[in-house]
């Protein structure tokens, strides 16, 4: 697989405007109406690994958290680092793979669209595990195979549909730089997270519309009706069933002592009795 190293270089300077896209906006804003609900009573701390420029760190800081903060791209580190000056926000210029965080013990360990760019996925949840405390959180964002899929299925690119789907391999293209990644689904993460130790496995779709209407059809009506759409895309997103249609996959976990490690990977897999525990439990939903 290709380095995302460069090509996150080449976007560092102007990162921030990539997220004006209205697409990118709305699963943004709704992956952060999932995540900050988890957050813990200030001051906390959270490990942002693949932080990328500070974005979401610089929320979570803002709320009186401590952040520390993994980046191997350096222009993206040097960013972030121009955003964030504060006693708060710790940074490791290093791979999420080979950096050791297991002393944090974090309330809620994030990996937010970095997930995908390592060579093993299954294996860093599993690092993303160790590295927080038991009864923290565990989050990741990724692009969905699915998705991915019918998007260039719907764009009459069969045979690149084709070879996604069987290599489960996907490119990012952007200022004349590439970058491999990982196209995952429900399934593998899940069981990724439950191998990990983690409980209380949560699978959301953001954007369900973007495969269900086609992504054009999607950008007109968050266009015409930003509001609208959204509050659709937040009761979607609720749908275990729904969570691979999703243009991106988050999936959320809790890392439990060993003694709760009764059939973690239970509710995921049955989903009508995943949303009534949570409801059972009194969890604060977005929808």
């Amino acid at each position: 697989m290709r380095s995302s190293i460069p090509l996150f270089d080449a976007i560092a300077a102007d990162y921030d405007a990539h997220w004006d896209v209205i697409h990118r906006r709305a699963y943004d804003q709704l992956a952060w109406e999932l995540v900050e609900p988890m957050l813990p009573p200030a001051p906390g701390c959270v490990i942002d690994a693949g932080c990328g420029n500070g974005r979401w760190a610089e929320r979570i800081v803002g709320l009186g958290h401590r952040v520390v903060a993994v980046e191997q791209a350096p222009s993206m580190a040097a960013a972030a680092r121009a955003r964030l000056r504060t006693r708060r926000f710790d940074l490791i210029e290093a791979s999420m793979e080979e950096i050791d965080l297991t002393h944090v013990q974090a309330d809620v360990t994030l990996a937010l669209g970095s997930l995908q760019y390592t060579g093993d996925p299954e294996r860093m949840i599993g690092r993303l595990a160790a590295w927080t405390r038991v009864g923290g959180s565990v989050v990741v964002l990724v692009d969905s195979l699915l998705a991915l899929v019918l998007e260039l299925l719907a764009a009459d690119r069969a045979d690149e549909a084709l070879q996604r789907l069987t290599t489960r391999i996907g490119t990012w293209s952007q200022r004349e730089q590439q970058a491999d990644n990982h196209q995952l689904d429900r399934d593998r993460l899940v069981a990724a997270f439950a191998r990990a130790g983690l409980t209380d496995i949560r699978p959301q779709g953001l954007l369900v519309g973007a495969s269900s209407l086609g992504l054009a059809r999607l950008l007109a009506k968050l266009d015409q009706g930003w509001e609208r759409q959204l509050a659709l895309e937040r009761r979607l997103a609720q749908s275990p069933l729904l969570a691979d249609l999703g243009k991106q996959l988050l999936v959320s976990g809790r890392r439990a002592a060993v003694a709760d490690l009764r059939a973690p990977v239970a509710a995921a897999a049955r989903p009508g009795r995943s949303e009534a525990s949570a409801e059972d439990r009194g969890q604060k939903t977005t929808a």
